[in-house]
């Protein structure tokens, strides 16, 4: 596989996720994803996912347990895994520069997962 981090800028790309692509001397290509690209690629797999998210047992107030697609839970797991390695300690990657959708995204994201709403 060719280096893991060339042409890869975590001021513009993500972390914990990558395009790979085989060539044809068996090696593998890595294309950094930027982070709008991932904003729009989350944005559109959330949407692919059950269309109405519920609250379950809402009456009886033990569990509270929210529901989700598994599409949501992948989007929701690459944000964690994105969080967890730009908050590792040492770690810098600048001011980043981006349209900001991917932020917009975790933050709704967040919301929906305080609220129960299913949206």
């Amino acid at each position: 596989m060719t280096d893991p981090f060339l042409h890869s800028d975590p001021a513009r790309h993500l972390l914990a996720q990558a395009h790979y692509r085989r060539l044809p001397d068996g090696t593998q290509q890595r294309t950094p994803i930027t982070l709008d690209e991932a904003a729009t690629s989350f944005t559109r797999l959330i949407e692919v996912g059950r269309p109405a998210e519920v609250r379950l047992d809402p009456d009886e107030g033990r569990d509270e347990v929210a529901a989700f697609s598994r599409q949501r839970a992948k989007v929701i797991a690459t944000l964690l895994d994105e969080f967890s390695r730009r908050l590792a300690p040492g770690f810098e990657a600048g001011a980043i520069e981006s349209d900001g959708s991917l932020s917009e995204l975790a933050a709704r994201t967040a919301w929906h997962l305080r609220s129960g709403t299913g949206h």
